[in-house]
């Protein structure tokens, strides 16, 4: 069943939030109660690679942390294909 653009118009105004995610690590029970105040925890992103800007839980973009005004930020780099192949398994 194919929908008019305008009918869908109100699905605009809804808001969803947006994650940037910096990295990932798997830690085990134990090494998790064991954190404290001035430990490390080791990504598992480069320095260099760009950080992942997630909607709904998925992908859509990629970009850079800008400082403005005292405030991170995200600079868009790179939109990532939705829908097409290899589009899954991004990482």
């Amino acid at each position: 069943m194919s929908r008019d653009l305008g009918q869908l118009a109100f699905l605009q105004d809804i808001p969803i939030d947006l994650v940037v995610e910096l990295g990932r690590a798997q830690l085990t029970l134990k090494e998790l109660a064991q954190l404290d105040k001035d430990d490390v925890v080791e990504l598992d992103r480069l320095a260099s690679q760009p950080l992942d800007l997630l909607a709904g839980g998925q992908i859509f973009a990629r970009g850079e942390v800008v400082v403005i005004d005292d405030r991170v930020a995200l600079r868009i780099t790179e939109m990532v294909a939705r829908g097409g192949a290899g589009s899954d398994d991004l990482r």
